[in-house]
């Protein structure tokens, strides 16, 4: 894997579930898009409200294709609102 894409959100402790739910559908969106999906990661221990998702590209070109294909797609946009 050439690129990985590290994004930190910060949540509401309150919302987890919300938050899995977010999860659940990029981890139907994403590889169809053409990333790989390395995971998503809620809080465990410590921190209770910053989460983290990771996805993986073998080349810059992929990762731009990905990102067309994201905006795109349907269900994407959706979680994305």
């Amino acid at each position: 894997m050439a690129i990985t894409c590290f994004i930190r959100y910060r949540i509401d402790p309150f919302q987890r579930d919300a938050f899995r739910a977010y999860a659940e559908t990029w981890a139907r969106v994403i590889p169809r898009c053409g990333g790989d999906l390395i995971g998503y990661f809620l809080p465990h221990e410590g921190t209770n409200d910053v989460a983290w998702g990771l996805i993986g590209f073998a080349s810059l070109a992929d990762y731009e294709r990905y990102r067309a294909a994201l905006r795109a797609d349907p269900e994407g946009r959706a979680n994305f609102a």
